[in-house]
């Protein structure tokens, strides 16, 4: 008998060894901004430097800018870490994600009424709303990967699609939702600060959009934490 097949599934644990955030070392200001933000959630969180046109060593998709392909591979390389490392999950953030107030509260939904053990992701931010308000549900098409949380399963996936040839972070990510196995929430748990310019993202545009899909549910920006 699978001693595992009626276990619960356990809230997630964070530490250093499976929090990351991705930010420029040019840009030390944005980072100082993500501290704030991390001290506020009295998360612990290991800063992983982005990739810049001048380390750039993968095989890219023709069409990317050197600052999406260094968004890309930013990402390839913590997947292949926690992949190395036997990490079974981790929070991985961009240096322009804002928390929701109540975001472990609403997290910690996701493994009280999701029942996957084989869960691959869960997008904390996505490009598009969901007509199910406050609840986890399954993703299709969701772009951005201002933050999400991936499995070892999902980083594994992801490696063997992409290795020998990185698309931008976000379209990889939503190949990665056709296995059926990962998740979204709206309104979302993070949303993207949308000022100055990030690791590769068209934030601008985004942010824009993310205002308005949040409007229409008439949920107020205020609910996030944005440290200036």
């Amino acid at each position: 008998m699978d001693k595992n097949k009626n276990k619960k599934m356990e809230k997630f644990q964070w530490n250093e060894r499976n929090c990351f955030c991705i930010s420029l070392e040019s840009n030390q200001n944005r980072y100082k901004k993500m501290k704030k933000r991390f001290e506020q959630l009295k998360l612990k969180v290991t800063y992983w430097k982005a990739v810049t046109k001048d380390n750039l060593n993968r095989n890219f998709v023709h069409y990317l800018n050197d600052g999406a392909r260094g968004c890309a591979q930013s990402h390839l390389e913590i997947w292949e870490y926690i992949t190395k490392n036997n990490i079974d999950y981790a929070l991985i953030v961009e240096d322009d994600a804002c928390f929701v107030h109540d975001f472990f509260q609403k997290l910690d939904q996701f493994s009280i009424h999701i029942d996957d053990k084989e869960w691959d992701a869960i997008f904390l931010n996505a490009s598009e709303s969901i007509p199910i308000l406050d609840k986890w549900v399954l993703c299709h098409e969701q772009y951005l990967t201002g933050g999400y949380i991936i499995s070892r399963r999902g980083c594994m996936k992801m490696i063997s699609m992409f290795s020998n040839l990185l698309f931008a972070s976000d379209w990889m990510t939503t190949r990665l939702q056709l296995f059926h196995h990962s998740y979204c929430y709206f309104p979302w748990l993070i949303i993207q600060e949308g000022n100055e310019s990030t690791i590769g993202s068209a934030v601008d545009h985004d942010h824009k959009k993310v205002l308005s899909l949040l409007d229409d549910i008439n949920y107020s920006i205020e609910n996030y934490h944005v440290v200036v």
